[in-house]
């Protein structure tokens, strides 16, 4: 994304600043995306004052794109950055006002499919939130609510709003969120129970997001790393840079997992030796 956002944006501006009316709307919208792209990168490299003007520049594009729905994917974005700088009651409090904002938008919870995904991810981000504060019991609830959710928009994966909403996802955060809490056995135990394959964890499909299958990947070993499967955590971490290089390679959990491996085995292999070498990891 690093050398073509630039480019993109500076264009995707000149439209929205002065193109026909009929395209300014849609300027704005996709610039929305465009500054999403931009907040996204600039977090994971570790420039956070850049991700958040980028994430200010979401909220502008998204007010003037005439869809309140990107409105509510800005404000869901925002969520996310409180929650990285630990502001809990904050985010909290945010995210039940954007559902019920978004609740009074849909007539009668005439809910579009595209809404539905949007109050999905909500509930998703809501699920991490309470798992972050060991809150089990309201996490569980709203896994619960997202996956009435995703009943009522045919239990399908979308990509709506980029918000990777659908079954899948609420697996992911499942397991996300157990592992937050500690329970890395349960969270483990679920990825047996809901394998189709005897002695293989399930894996998200080949057809989900990278970035989100990868983060699944690097979750996984580190549970496992934590019940002492060293193995199956190198695994891990090599299916998630199938997926997702980059992301992998950045990512301060991968790092943490591939430093430990290296740490605990007296003689690593050649090829998780060459792991930690790619992912930027020092053993001294």
């Amino acid at each position: 994304m690093g050398p073509l956002l630039p480019a993109v944006i500076t264009e995707l501006t000149h439209l929205a600043l002065n193109g026909r009316n009929g395209e300014r709307e849609k300027a704005y919208w996709q610039l929305a995306r465009a500054y999403r792209a931009a907040n996204s990168l600039a977090h994971k490299m570790g420039h956070h004052d850049l991700s958040g003007t980028a994430l200010e520049r979401v909220r502008w594009a998204a007010d003037r794109s005439g869809d309140p729905l990107m409105q509510f994917t800005a404000g869901y974005l925002v969520v996310g950055a409180m929650l990285r700088q630990g502001a809990y009651a904050q985010a909290r409090t945010k995210l039940h006002a954007l559902r019920r904002e978004l609740e009074r938008l849909q007539p009668e919870h005439s809910y579009t499919q595209h809404a539905l995904a949007v109050d999905g991810a909500m509930l998703l981000k809501l699920a991490v939130l309470e798992a972050r504060q060991n809150n089990a019991e309201e996490s569980e609830t709203y896994l619960r609510e997202a996956e009435a959710v995703a009943q009522l928009g045919g239990n399908k994966d979308s990509l709506a709003y980029e918000m990777s909403f659908g079954p899948t996802n609420i697996r992911i955060h499942e397991v996300h969120t157990l592992i937050d809490m500690g329970d890395t056995e349960h969270a483990l135990a679920l990825l047996a129970q809901w394998s189709d394959t005897p002695g293989r964890d399930w894996a998200p499909p080949a057809t989900t997001v990278g970035e989100r299958s990868s983060h699944h990947f690097i979750d996984v070993a580190s549970a496992k790393l934590g019940v002492g499967d060293r193995a199956g955590a190198f695994a891990d971490l090599r299916r998630a840079r199938k997926v997702a290089p980059n992301h992998t390679r950045f990512h301060p959990s991968a790092r943490e997992t591939s430093a430990a491996l290296l740490r605990m085995d007296t003689h690593p292999s050649h090829e998780l030796a060459s792991f930690g070498r790619w992912a930027g990891v020092t053993t001294t």
